[in-house]
């Protein structure tokens, strides 16, 4: 299958590499970086070993079967412009709640992908794999028919990958996870293990209770116990930095307004408490 990937950070370059064993993989990339990535190449390291990631390079989305949107939650209205003409299937995989509203003209078929394998972005062009994790794909919009077989594009080198057939609720359990270990770790400037303390770990679940609220207040149900979760996340990535945090020490935009900001208007629409997302967006947006 021909897939094309919108977005050469992190999780881009780790699915191009997955994907490329079964596959024939472009990587979407700024005119502006296309020379010096061509020169440099595109790589993925993994226990101290680097790996080179043989997709090709373009600038635009032609002859292809899939677009995998793996952009920061700020950018994915961007990459309509990217779309116009483009009619197969489209996959998003990021974080926050904006995709879930996502459509296009051509009323596409459009999947998400919920992981919550580790990857860090070390310079542009390569991704460093910090762990496996679990990873959810299911159908969000405009799909009639069963999607399963969309499973085995993925090489298992990377994704341990199964089919949801409810993908939304996968994608508010990561938002609300990530709604309370990322405003915390960013504010106090830690390692995800060190929210296990009592003294960061009673405010995450001060955060988490509201955002779960939240969810409740909007008719979502949870595939698994989101404390749970959140307990094995912080557990399973105790010496990374969470990905605001990463976009914080390098002088870049968070997704606060995505996760946090979106929880925030989600709960006074529907007249929740939001102190708490109110009180970490204003916080991290106060840094960045």
């Amino acid at each position: 299958m021909k897939i094309t990937i919108i977005g050469p950070g992190a999780i881009g370059l780790i699915l191009a590499s997955s994907l490329e064993d079964k596959n024939e993989v472009s990587l979407l990339v700024k005119r502006e970086n296309y020379d010096k990535l061509s020169h440099k190449g595109l790589w993925v390291i993994q226990n101290g070993s680097k790996k080179s990631v043989n997709a090709r390079l373009t600038t635009e989305v032609s002859d292809c079967d899939v677009v995998i949107i793996a952009v920061k939650g700020y950018d994915l209205d961007g990459t309509k412009e990217l779309l116009n003409d483009f009619k197969g299937k489209i996959i998003i995989c990021q974080n926050g709640l904006g995709m879930i509203d996502f459509n296009l003209s051509n009323n596409n078929e459009i999947f998400a992908i919920v992981t919550s394998v580790g990857a860090v972005s070390l310079n542009e062009g390569v991704s460093e794999f910090k762990g496996t994790g679990t990873t959810v794909i299911g159908s969000l919009k405009n799909v009639t028919k069963k999607s399963e077989h969309l499973v085995n594009l993925f090489s298992s080198n990377y994704f341990k990958i199964s089919y949801s057939e409810n993908i939304e609720e996968h994608i508010w359990l990561k938002a609300i996870i990530n709604s309370a270990i990322n405003p915390i770790a960013s504010h106090y400037n830690i390692k995800n293990g060190k929210l296990r303390e009592e003294k960061y770990w009673r405010l995450v679940k001060g955060l988490l209770n509201e955002s779960i609220q939240i969810a409740v207040a909007n008719n979502i149900d949870f595939p698994i116990d989101p404390l749970e979760a959140t307990e094995n996340i912080v557990k399973n990535t105790s010496e990374n930095y969470c990905s605001m945090l990463q976009d914080l020490k390098k002088g870049k935009k968070t997704e606060i307004n995505e996760i946090n900001g979106i929880l925030y208007q989600i709960g006074k629409k529907n007249n929740v408490s939001t102190l708490l997302n109110g009180k970490y967006l204003e916080k991290i947006k106060s840094i960045s």
